[in-house]
């Protein structure tokens, strides 16, 4: 059975890309625009791990982040966080004391071999 990830970005094109890779590497994939949606996806597609961009419109990287860490159905699913802005404090202000890391930051533009290589390590290692 194929691993599920679900893919969180506001750039059409990033979500475009992200999903015909991972596809490519027999992933299944949904895609969500923004943390809304991306919120909304989550309980229903009950992914492996999840790519997570931080500037989006409606509901932010951040807040869903803290929100699935915070969940205890969810605060166990890998997130890795695909954007701009790749320094943690940056990201989380005065969180990043407290606030668990996610699993890597990857920083766009995205080499693709790279993350799918950070995928499926982070996949196996959850067996």
């Amino acid at each position: 059975m194929a691993k599920k990830i679900l893919i969180i970005d506001d750039e059409n094109d990033i979500l475009t890309f992200l999903d015909t890779l991972l596809k490519e590497h027999g992933f299944e994939t949904k895609v969500a625009s923004d943390g809304e949606k991306g919120w909304s996806h989550l309980k229903s597609f009950h992914p492996d791990l999840i790519t997570l961009d931080i500037i989006m419109p409606l509901e932010t990287g951040q807040k869903f982040y803290r929100r699935l860490i915070k969940d205890p159905e969810t605060k166990h699913i890998p997130v890795i966080i695909l954007s701009g802005v790749t320094r943690y404090k940056e990201l989380f202000g005065r969180d990043h004391v407290t606030m668990p890391k996610p699993l890597a930051f990857v920083e766009k533009p995205i080499v693709p071999e790279e993350l799918v290589a950070l995928i499926n390590d982070a996949l196996l290692s959850k067996k």
